[in-house]
């Protein structure tokens, strides 16, 4: 099935696409909106294994098999990226994740630091959060904020659900757009720095977004922050 699944995204089966054309594999568990915790009961059968053993590994099987249909695509010559929104060990080799479906409020953004910087320790280093708050409507200030603390995490892009008020950056006044254009700038600025970080996350591990204490070990007052 994977292998089908990577056939597809040959230019002559995917209509349309190109080389610079990449993948959100988005929903993409096994997902069943009216149960316990919207999705299969853990004790669901798959032949003779549960639904729990098997959930997240099925969302890293996607992500592989689309990672490896854009590979083979260019024969081998470009490397992919796809953005994945369930993951497991090793999803690391294949693309980047977010933190879900979060919303527009200050205490998402706080938490979306220790979720990137947990993520990171554990490998997947390519990581980020929903700019300004998938669900609910940001303040001009959180959107602000949220800009400028998203800037500087692995994985950046706003995104925001179909019913939420547009937010484009240019909606919120001249001034809330300088600030907004001046953190997309320096971004931008720090691409190559971005790259090393992230090749050296793929020859070692060290994460791309490290708590202090990763860089200051002998340090314990880092060890809490």
């Amino acid at each position: 099935m994977r292998a089908w699944w990577a056939s597809m995204f040959a230019y002559d089966q995917y209509e349309g696409s190109m080389e610079n054309l990449f993948t959100w594999n988005d929903m993409n568990e096994p997902s069943v909106f009216n149960g316990p915790e919207v999705t299969m009961h853990k004790d669901a059968l798959h032949g003779k294994w549960e639904h729990r053993d098997i959930h997240n590994i099925y969302g890293l099987y996607v992500q592989m098999a689309t990672a490896e249909g854009q590979t083979q695509r260019s024969g081998g010559v470009e490397r992919p990226f796809v953005l994945t929104r369930a993951f497991f060990a090793g999803s690391q080799r294949y693309g980047a994740v977010w933190t879900g479906d979060n919303a527009a409020e200050w205490d998402h953004l706080k938490i979306s630091i220790p979720m990137c910087l947990s993520l990171g320790l554990v490998g997947v280093s390519f990581c980020g959060a929903d700019v300004g708050g998938f669900f609910k409507n940001p303040s001009t200030e959180l959107l602000v904020r949220w800009y400028q603390t998203g800037a500087y995490q692995p994985f950046f892009r706003a995104h925001a659900h179909l019913d939420t008020t547009r937010r484009e950056p240019w909606l919120f006044g001249p001034e809330n757009t300088a600030l907004i254009r001046e953190v997309i700038r320096q971004r931008y600025a720090l691409l190559p720095y971005w790259y090393q970080l992230l090749y050296q996350a793929h020859k070692t591990g060290m994460p791309v977004m490290r708590p202090l204490w990763v860089d200051y070990p002998k340090d314990t007052a880092t060890f809490t922050i």
